[in-house]
């Protein structure tokens, strides 16, 4: 007959193991929740952009235009590869997903400055046609940076999220 310090130490076990296939199950439907939520975000911007490109419209162009495009482009791209493959052992994904991070931080430069020159020279493609995704984009921008910021200031302090 087993001692009750063995069916102690058992049943932590079984409750540990328990414990840690709930907490991947959810970690797993967080990362394709927000595999979700980031193709729906880059669709939308890749349609702002798009209409931002028809021909009668003559706003503000340059490079991050362009930058803003390709990498909604990528991330909806990444998007679907992290949805459908096992991202954690495959080494191309895990790349793909470390040089996302640096195109990142430059896409939210590149959407907080040109978002900002498209209001300021009052693009009316940007802010009439497309009058509440430019809203959205405009308040965004200053999220997105106060989340960039309050991140740095995070790992610079070693603070622990989870």
């Amino acid at each position: 007959m087993p001692s009750s310090k063995s069916k102690k130490s058992s049943k932590r076990y079984y409750s540990s193991k328990i414990s840690m296939s709930k907490y991947k199950n959810i970690h797993n439907s967080s990362l394709q929740t927000a595999n979700i939520i980031s193709i729906i975000y880059n669709m939308c911007i890749l349609m702002y952009i798009m209409n931002i490109e028809r021909k009668s419209c003559n706003c503000f162009h340059d490079w991050r235009h362009d930058f803003i495009k390709y990498s909604s482009i990528l991330f909806i791209t990444l998007g679907f590869i992290n949805l459908t493959l096992d991202a954690k052992n495959n080494m191309l994904v895990i790349l793909l997903t470390n040089i996302s991070g640096i195109v990142n931080l430059i896409n939210i430069w590149c959407i907080y400055t040109y978002i900002g020159i498209l209001d300021d020279t009052k693009c009316m493609c940007a802010i009439n046609d497309n009058k509440n995704m430019h809203y959205f984009l405009y308040i965004w921008r200053y999220v997105l940076v106060g989340a960039l910021f309050l991140g740095t200031i995070c790992v610079l302090s070693k603070c622990k999220l989870m």
